[in-house]
């Protein structure tokens, strides 16, 4: 059985039915966190209050005090609630980095209930074996990390771009979009096991550490097919014995997962189709805290997409990068070049008037915002957005793990609250095209920016 949506506004879109699971909700059951402190107090209540299950997905956590009391109040639940556990999935390279660092930090928490609070850091297959060890800290993490950022208490289950750091707890923009919905939970709570079976447990060897890459590239991908495959199925058949009684639900969420190196590519595959089956008139309103597009989305952006466009990046000095030391203190700039290098071919198409490009810049803020907005053709609010872990560039697609959503809605409170969402972040947005243009890069970024574009 073929399905549709109802509204005409998103009948462009219909193929998605066919690429991810549909779990359809009510607006009502989403709620979208603007604010940093915000996206803190709410997994600190979630954690707080879980009965069941808490699983969390991030690339590291922080050893800051905020880190501490959100471990502690978690594992305080943990002990004091029967059957409940607590699972997290870090990157290893990145949750290991330092004397101090997210593995120490877990376990000083944890003790005496380790059978119910599980840790595991994934590894990309790429540093299997001596690798590890060949490359220095912190660029070892430039071949590929666990990226997914997911916060899950019982039914709910927050999907964001930001880590469990005190940064991202205080003055570093991103979005927080919360979802309470059983199957869905479940559904990214499987996709969070299935990483860490293929992952460092926390005080074991690797277990994948006698496998070969090949190998388990190709069990990876199996299993992550499996996962998608099980769930479009599930979902199909519910949507198709509930057709009557769905009506109701205004609103239709499809996860959607990117893991480059293990050939799945669903995420990229619904952004290139998205951009590309908008109508004439509508409009993409785009975020990345780092631009840094692949040639297809280019492309795709230059040559397909019918809809204007507006794209939103940090300005230098809203990256997290700025004043690092050593090479990574060109990554501002390398960003900056590359946006430029892009808008010279909006200029070259004769595509100034279609395509807008913004920084954003916040006195004592950093930007890390993702995603798209999908407004309609004479719409003043968005029917749909993309939201998750992945920045629309080189690294997402390519090296990393990503864990998005796509979402689609007719509800018109919904609406206006990811335009109330959108809006917040354009507020310290300006156009950027001509700064562009005057800024230099230093000639060491220049020359090795080509080199070196797909880690970024």
């Amino acid at each position: 059985m073929s399905f549709r949506f109802k509204p005409t506004e998103l009948q462009h879109f219909n193929w998605m039915f066919n690429l991810a699971p549909c779990f359809p909700v009510n607006a009502s059951k989403i709620n979208i966190i603007n604010e940093p402190n915000k996206f803190y107090d709410t997994i600190y209540e979630r954690f707080k209050n879980a009965k069941r299950r808490i699983s969390l997905a991030s690339l590291y956590i922080g050893t800051g005090e905020l880190e501490k009391k959100l471990l502690e109040i978690t594992v305080h639940n943990v002990r004091n609630t029967k059957d409940l556990n607590f699972h997290v999935l870090l990157d290893y390279q990145r949750g290991t980095r330092g004397k101090d660092n997210s593995q120490t930090l877990f376990r000083q928490f944890v003790n005496g209930i380790s059978d119910r609070c599980h840790l595991a850091l994934y590894q990309t297959p790429r540093l299997h074996g001596t690798w590890s060890k060949a490359l220095p800290s912190r660029y070892n993490e430039i071949v590929g990390l666990q990226h997914m950022k997911l916060y899950i208490a019982d039914d709910s289950i927050i999907l964001s771009g930001a880590n469990c750091s005190n940064d991202y707890f205080q003055q570093r923009q991103d979005r927080y979009i919360e979802i309470e919905d059983q199957d869905l939970a479940n559904f990214y709570c499987e996709l969070i096991d299935e990483v860490a079976k293929h992952s460092k447990l926390d005080q074991s060897d690797p277990i994948t550490s006698n496998i070969s890459k090949e190998v388990v590239i190709k069990q990876v991908n199996q299993n992550i097919k499996y996962l998608i495959n099980k769930w479009k199925d599930r979902q199909a058949s519910k949507l198709s014995s509930l057709n009557e009684s769905i009506t109701d639900k205004d609103t239709w969420i499809f996860p959607l997962i990117q893991m480059g190196e293990f050939n799945i590519n669903q995420d990229e595959q619904a952004t290139c189709e998205i951009l590309s089956s908008a109508p004439e008139g509508s409009l993409f309103r785009l975020a990345t805290g780092y631009f840094n597009l692949t040639e297809k989305y280019a492309d795709i952006l230059l040559r397909q997409c019918k809809a204007s466009i507006s794209l939103l990046m940090a300005h230098p000095n809203a990256n997290g990068f700025m004043g690092a030391a050593g090479p990574a203190g060109g990554i501002p700039h390398a960003y900056s070049l590359i946006a430029r290098k892009f808008w010279q071919q909006v200029v070259n198409f004769g595509q100034m008037d279609r395509v807008q490009i913004l920084e954003y810049e916040r006195t004592g803020w950093t930007f890390h915002a993702k995603g798209l907005w999908y407004y309609p053709p004479s719409s003043n609010v968005p029917w749909a957005t993309v939201v998750g872990s992945a920045n629309l560039g080189e690294r997402s697609v390519r090296r990393d793990l990503e864990a998005q959503a796509a979402i689609f809605t007719s509800s018109l409170d919904l609406q206006e609250r990811l335009h109330n969402e959108c809006s917040r972040l354009h507020d310290y947005a300006s156009e950027c095209s001509t700064d562009l243009q005057k800024r230099q890069a230093p000639l060491w970024v220049r020359a090795t920016v080509g080199l070196f574009r797909t880690y970024f």
